[in-house]
This record gives structure tokens, sequence and C-alpha cells, in this order.
């Protein structure tokens, strides 16, 4: 990242530089205000939002400031207290709780718990499916399991770790939000994207496909997918590993989702 952009403990609010960047993420009509939040959370985090660790997003006219799921581990590890986790795990309708998931139905709830040092138990939170799932999604649905284990997760971590985390959501968490505010905004005239022929796709490692996919769940806007789209075009005919669906595939469905 260019020193230019870095965030210093003593600066107090965004440089011409930073606020030049950030209208490049898609915050040009964020309000002044909305912006010194977003800069108190990111300097107090030390979370980089011009590496997408920490980003602000609009929904229904209103920002929220949101990471993905490394961010909250980023800063509970920063904070020299965190000890390590335990789980994840999942049930049924029976409510026993098992440490892998190999069911063919979505999990009912799972559960995580962070330790932290001075407390003598982990601190546990559970995540309902009913709460967070979101079925139409195209990644809940391939990865229900470790979609509602990272919203377990994210909500130990805040519980554990209060003063740092406090206000400060997942993707996976507001997915369910999105579908809601997406539902009742009058919806747009269809948009479809234009599939370019023949795309060579490129090798990649299971990290780095996770990764990807993780990315997409960012992902939260047809004009988002269209500039991902164009910036990925080389691996979008990448087959997702346990399935026939490639990127492709997966983004085109994400805007279907979007047309409704």
């Amino acid at each position: 990242m260019s020193t230019t952009l870095a965030i210093t403990g003593d600066q107090k609010y965004w440089s011409q530089e930073q606020l030049s960047a950030l209208k490049q993420l898609g915050l040009n009509n964020a309000s002044n205000g909305d912006l010194a939040v977003f800069f108190h959370q990111a300097q107090k985090t030390g979370l980089d939002p011009f590496a997408r660790q920490i980003y602000m997003i609009e929904r229904g006219g209103r920002y929220g400031i949101q990471t993905s799921i490394d961010g909250l581990r980023i800063v509970a590890q920063r904070s020299g207290e965190y000890a390590g986790q335990s789980g994840p795990f999942w049930c049924g309708e029976d409510g026993k709780w098992v440490d892998v998931w190999l069911a063919k139905t979505p999990p009912l709830a799972a559960k995580v718990g962070v330790y932290r040092q001075g407390f003598p138990e982990p601190l546990y939170a559970v995540a309902r499916w009913d709460s967070y799932a979101v079925p139409n999604n195209p990644i809940w649905r391939k990865m229900p399991d470790l979609m509602l284990a990272k919203c377990a997760e994210a909500l130990a971590l805040r519980k554990a770790f209060p003063n740092d985390l406090s206000g400060i959501y997942t993707d996976d968490e507001m997915s369910q939000v999105d579908t809601v505010v997406i539902e009742e905004t009058p919806k747009p005239q269809k948009v479809e994207l234009k599939a370019v022929v023949n795309t060579p796709a490129e090798t990649l490692s299971p990290e780095e496909m996770l990764t990807i996919m993780e990315d997409m769940e960012a992902l939260k806007s047809k004009e988002d997918i269209r500039a991902y789209w164009k910036k990925h075009e080389k691996i979008l005919d990448t087959t997702i590993p346990g399935s026939k669906t490639t990127l492709r595939e997966l983004l085109l469905g994400m805007v279907k989702d979007l047309n409704g």
C-alpha cells in the first residue's frame, strides 16, 4: 500500500489523497459524518480500507461498516489476548452438536467458542439458519455449513472482544439484510452480462479459489458484479471444486437473483 494512503496513529481525519481513493471505492456519496465514523473504525481496528480489509457499504440509503471474517480475526489476534477457538459445531433438528456436517440438508444452527486470556471459559455464540441464511444465494446453497459457521464465529469474536469489534459486521451476517433491502427496493430494469467467448481459465489453487468465493460474497449489486466480471474475465471459466458450476455461471446466477 502506498504510504500516502496509510492511516497514521496521530491522524484526525482522511487526507485528500485518502478521500480521493475512497471515492474510487464507491463512497463519493457518503456524508462527512459517515466518513468520520468510518475513519474512526478503520483507525481503531487497524484494518486497511484500501486493501478492502474493512469497508463501508450503502443499504437503503444508509451506510454501514463491514469486514470479512479474516478482518475480525486480525483484530482479535492483534489484541494479544486471543487464545484460539472451539468449533465450529453444527446441529440439526435433534439438537446434537457435531464437528463435521455430512447431511445433504443444511444445518439448522452453528456454534463457535472463542477463548480470551483471563476468561475461565470460552465465549460461545450460536447462529441459527433461519436468522442468517439466504437460500437463494448460490454461495449459501453451495456451502451452507461454512457460511453459517462464519456467522457464528463473527458473533463469538464480537462477544469476546466487544471494545474492538462492536458495530462491525461481516458480509455473511448481512446477507439476509441485503435480501430484504433488495426486495423492498423497486426492481430496476433487467441487466444482462455478455459472456466473453473462449476465455482461457487460469489454474487456481484451493486457497485461491476460497479467496475468490469469499470476494464474491461482497458483491451486492449488479454494478459490483459487472466490475468484478470485467476485472477477472480470464478466470471465469474455472469450475468450482466439487461442482459442475463455473465462476461465470455463479456470477450470472447472482445477477438473476438480483433481477428477481
